[in-house]
This record gives structure tokens, C-alpha cells and sequence, in this order.
């Protein structure tokens, strides 16, 4: 039919370039409604659907002529039939199976004419109760995890997310396979490290895309995906496009709720890593050792290659007496692979030595702090188990400046110093307080708070370490929720019992408040949400950023500056 054409073509259109793929999304859906409306009133011959469907790729030619300039393609993946679907899968199947699949979606809202339903069980709602609505929907097949009452074809399975990563995989034409996957799981520290790994692999000649908490990647191309791991669907399409770009190595986050949900099932990482398991998100897995569970799949036989670890955590230590792969140990305390010596501080810059395996070279990287030598070794060591030499690895760590939200340094006209950075647990904290302590300011005034309907037990620890490490505190909003903000800082205030402070429900006010009280040679520092454009309240993403806050506010002391100045 005319009407599923149009709608699976602009589903289908994509591009780097939006303004360009806005055009073509408007222009498709025009002529859904259009044709969809008006099919009786305009005069297109007795093969209207046809004339229709060749007058609509007409006007798409110019986008695919184009599309080498700007980037916009029809992709490749899409259409495959079930049975080629499901091969790799452990599998009853009930019904037909050579049947044509146009999409595959686990919302039964969003199926089409063609669709593969699948079933997934959430924490409010269960998949296989909308089976019905799929099937009225178009759906041309379900995947479950038992029967359902529908008279299309089903295929049951025991675990329909491990099978939904599986078909979006064969779906996009298994682009895993066609590239080098280094996964890094852990608290703290992934984002910063995937960015190292990144900035050595270019420095050694390498195409390499990166999927983390930042986005997506494709060199200095730039993918917004909302999660860290981002679901199957995403997931297997941006590892198309970045085979289609020419990408030889991809850096990945892998979150503890993506390695729960099974999200990364058919990838086998070439390398793995855990970078530290401290306390967070257990709200989701109730325990510690749920939450180390999910890590631990990772690391499970025939997901990695070859592994890195972090031999100063107790977990990376247990890890090294279990996986059956070969591996490198990195740390500061503790005996290893690969470590660090002669540690110092050189204009706000760590300075240190590496040894890789006995070959030896100093660095002085642009990043301060224990945690990011911690974060640079584990790259290095990532480097050198890909085969990087030594002068690549080097000039790959002295060549990163940072990533946005991770201590970025703000010099005030003032004198006073502005820190930001995404530390949003006890670890967290401590790691970017110690950090700026080296430092050696005058005094510390933190600016912090706590997320709602999160994990309410650090929020006392969080405030223990804050007051410990800090002059002044204040207290504020991160992210409330559908919590009383109120509330959640009568949690943080448990735990702080000595150092003076204050609270602001209003994030903003609460920084303009430590801004102001910070004099020359101090240092404001600013944790929790980092690079984040928003503040999640009752379900609604409230437009702020840290950063425009700081700016403004020297903005207007600039300003103050000037006006003054004229007067006199």
C-alpha cells in the first residue's frame, strides 16, 4: 500500500545534517496526508497509488543525490524476513514464518502494517497483555515469552529482551561484527576514560565512534541518545551508520541497567573494562551485590575478548581470579600490569609517570585529580592491549582537555575560581573535593544536592563528605523528581553536623548565592549535574544549565565593573 510506503520511507530517511532531514520528514508526511485524504479528488490515472509512489521519489532524488555531500541516506537496513529474524534464536514457533518485517517495536501503539511486536515485561506494565492491540494494529508477528491469544504468527522465547537486542542486531546486518567494541562499565570514571581511549586510538590513525552519558560520536560528529546504553532499537542502527562511516573502533559506556536489561545481548566487546564499583542506583537493585551482579555480566564467558581492571578496587580484584580471558591490571596502591609513579602537580595539571609492562614514559595530562590518573591508566591500559605504542598513548592522554561537565575550570573576573562536574555520589564527591583541595584554595564553598526517587541512602553520606572536604556547603535541588525538594534536603542534612550552611531550593539562587559569598583566590564548586541542560520536575525536563548560571553571573560582575569604572 501507498500509505505504508510513505510511512517507511520517512522512517527510513536519515542524515547528519537536521535541517535537511526536517525537510524530507515534512515533505513525506505531506504526502501521507495528502495522498491518505485526497486520493479521490485528484486526478492521478487509474494506477494512482503507483504514479503517487514515483511522483513522492521523484522529489526524494534530490535528497539522495545529494546525499554524499550532506550526508542524508536511505538506509540500508530495514525490510528482512521473519525467519532470517529469529535464526539465531532459541526459539517455539508458532505460525508461517516467511513473512516480510517492515519494523520491529515493543510498543503496541507504535506498530504498523508489517510490524514485529515484541512482548517485554516492565516494572508497571507487561507487553504481552497489548499483544491483542499489535495484532488489530497491523502487527505481522509477536514475539513472547508464552502464548498469547492471537491468530498471527508467534515466536516464544524464554527472554524477549536478550531476543530484541538479538533481531535489532540482524535487523541492521549485524554491524557489531564489522567493528572493534571496547565496553566500560563501572561508577565512576566511564565517561572521561571512553574520551581518553578515544583521544589514543585517533592519535594512532583510528576511526573511532563513541556511544556514552555525552552522546554519541562519530569523530566530531555529534548524536544525542538520551541514555547511556542506549535501547537495542538506537543501539544496533548507530553501529550501522558508523560501519557506513568508515568507523573501525567504537567506545562504549555500558551502563549497570543496560547489562540488566540485556541491552548489549550479541556484542562481544573486544575489550572490557571496570573502572570501580562504589555505591549508587539502588533504588533499581535494592543491594550492592545486585548492583554488582549486573556489572559482573560483562565480564561473562564469551562477551569479552580480553579484559582491564582496576586492581585497587576490591571487585576488579575479584574479577581477576574469575574471567578465563586475558587481561591487564591497572592501579596506584596495589601491585599490577600497569601503574603509576612519581605522581605531582604541575600548573593545575597531574603530572606523573606510566609503566605499561616495564616500557616506561611521563605525561603531564590537562586533567587535575587522583580519579583521573585512576581514569588515564585504564585507557592506557585499553591502548595497550589494541596494540598502541607507547608514543601514541602518550600524545593520546597529553592531547585530551576534558570532558564538558567533568571539572571544567571557570576563572572569574573576580579572582574567585568556578568548578563544575557531574560527582552525583559519595564516591563521586569525595574524588572532585579531593581533587580541588590539591589545589590549594583559599577556602572551598560546595554547591550540591541529591536526586529524587533515587537511591535516599547516600544522601546523608553525601552530605558527611561534602562538610568534611568543604568550608561552606549549600545545599540545593538536583533533579527532585517527584520528591519535595524540601524533603530531600532534610536527608543531605542527616549527615552534616559541624561546617556551617545554607539550603536554596532554587538551584540557581543557591550558586549565585555561593558565587557571591566566594572571595578572590577561592573556589565555588558547583556538583551533580554537570553538562545537563535540565532539571527534572514531576516528569517534566525544566530547561537550566550550570554552566549558563556561572556565565552569567560573571557576566554581570563584568558589567558591574564597567558601570562602576564610568561613574568614577
Amino acid at each position: 500500500m501507498l500509505l505504508n510506503f510513505l510511512k517507511k520511507t520517512s522512517r527510513r530517511v536519515s542524515t547528519k545534517n537536521f535541517q535537511i532531514k526536517k525537510v524530507a520528514q515534512i515533505l513525506s508526511n505531506f504526502f501521507v496526508v495528502y495522498f491518505k485524504y485526497f486520493k479521490n479528488k485528484i486526478n492521478l490515472g487509474e494506477n494512482w497509488q503507483r504514479n503517487a509512489s514515483f511522483l513522492f521519489l521523484l522529489l526524494l532524488l534530490p535528497f539522495q543525490s545529494f546525499s554524499n555531500f550532506y550526508g542524508v541516506e536511505l538506509e540500508n537496513g530495514g525490510d528482512m524476513n521473519l525467519e532470517n529474524l529469529i535464526k539465531n534464536l532459541e526459539a517455539n514457533v508458532i505460525g508461517e514464518t516467511n513473512l516480510d518485517i517492515l519494523d520491529i517495536t515493543y510498543n503496541s501503539k507504535e506498530v504498523t502494517k508489517g510490524s514485529l511486536f515484541v512482548c517485554i515485561r516492565g516494572e508497571n506494565s507487561d507487553g504481552h497483555d497489548f499483544a491483542k492491540d499489535a495484532e488489530k494494529n497491523g502487527a505481522a508477528a509477536i514475539l513472547c515469552e508464552k502464548q498469547v491469544q492471537v491468530n498471527i504468527p508467534q515466536i516464544v522465547v524464554s527472554s524477549t529482551r536478550k531476543a530484541l537486542s538479538k533481531v535489532f542486531s540482524c535487523f541492521y546486518d549485524n554491524p557489531q561484527n564489522k567493528l572493534k567494541i571496547i565496553g566500560l562499565t563501572g561508577t565512576n570514571g566511564k565517561t572521561t576514560t571512553s574520551f581518553l581511549i578515544k583521544s589514543i586510538l585517533e592519535e594512532s590513525g583510528k576511526k573511532v565512534g563513541l556511544i556514552g552519558t555525552q552522546g554519541a560520536f562519530i569523530g566530531k560528529q555529534f548524536f544525542q541518545t538520551g541514555l547511556t546504553t542506549p535501547d537495542p532499537q538506537f543501539l544496533f542502527k548507530l553501529l550501522k551508520q558508523m560501519v557506513d562511516f568508515g568507523v573501525e573502533y567504537v567506545v562504549m559506556e555500558v551502563s549497570a541497567h543496560a547489562l540488566s536489561l540485556d541491552k548489549t545481548e550479541g556484542i562481544v566487546f573486544e575489550v572490557g573494562v571496570l573502572t570501580n564499583l562504589t555505591q549508587d542506583h539502588l533504588d533499581f537493585f535494592k543491594t550492592m551485590e545486585n548492583y554488582k551482579h549486573a556489572k559482573l555480566k560483562l565480564f561473562e564467558r564469551n562477551k569479552i575478548k580480553s579484559a582491564v581492571l582496576n586492581f585497587d578496587d576490591e571487585f576488579g580484584r575479584e574479577l581477576g581470579e574469575t574471567i578465563d580471558v586475558p587481561f591487564l591490571s591497572y592501579s596506584l596502591n596495589n601491585p599490577s600490569d600497569v601503574f603509576a609513579a612519581k605522581i605531582g602537580n604541575k600548573n593545575g595539571k597531574n603530572k606523573f609517570i606510566v609503566n605499561i609492562l616495564d616500557n616506561v614514559f611521563d605525561v603531564e595530562s590537562n586533567l587535575i585529580g587522583e580519579f583521573n590518573i585512576y581514569n588515564s591508566l585504564a585507557a592506557a591500559s585499553v591502548a595497550a592491549m589494541l596494540g598502541c605504542s607507547t608514543k601514541q598513548i602518550k600524545n593520546g592522554l597529553e592531547k585530551f582537555f576534558g570532558v564538558e561537565g567533568r571539572l571544567n575550570r571557570f576563572n572569574l573576573s573576580n579572582g574567585v575560581v568556578a568548578f563544575i562536574d557531574f560527582a552525583h555520589t559519595p564516591d563521586g564527591i569525595e574524588k572532585a573535593l579531593n581533587a580541588i583541595r590539591e589545589l590549594k584554595f583559599k577556602q572551598i564553598i560546595t554547591v550540591f544536592g541529591c536526586s529524587g526517587n533515587r537511591d535516599k541512602d547516600k544522601r546523608h553520606k553525601m552530605g558527611q563528605i561534602a562538610e568534611k572536604l568543604s568550608d561552606y556547603v549549600v545545599l540545593t535541588t538536583d533533579n527532585p523528581r517527584f520528591e519535595n525538594p524540601e524533603l530531600i534536603l532534610d536527608d543531605i542534612e542527616i549527615g552534616m553536623k559541624k561546617t556551617a550552611h545554607t539550603r536554596f531550593v532554587s538551584r540557581e539562587q543557591a550558586i549565585e548565592f555561593a558565587l557571591t559569598l566566594a572571595k578572590k583566590g577561592d573556589c565555588v564548586a558547583i556538583l551533580g549535574k554537570g553538562a545537563e541542560t535540565y532539571q527534572d520536575i514531576n516528569a517534566v525536563h525544566v530547561p537550566y544549565n550550570d554552566f549558563e548560571v556561572v556565565k552569567n553571573f560573571d557576566d554581570n560582575l563584568r558589567r558591574e565593573f564597567f558601570e562602576n569604572n564610568l561613574k568614577a
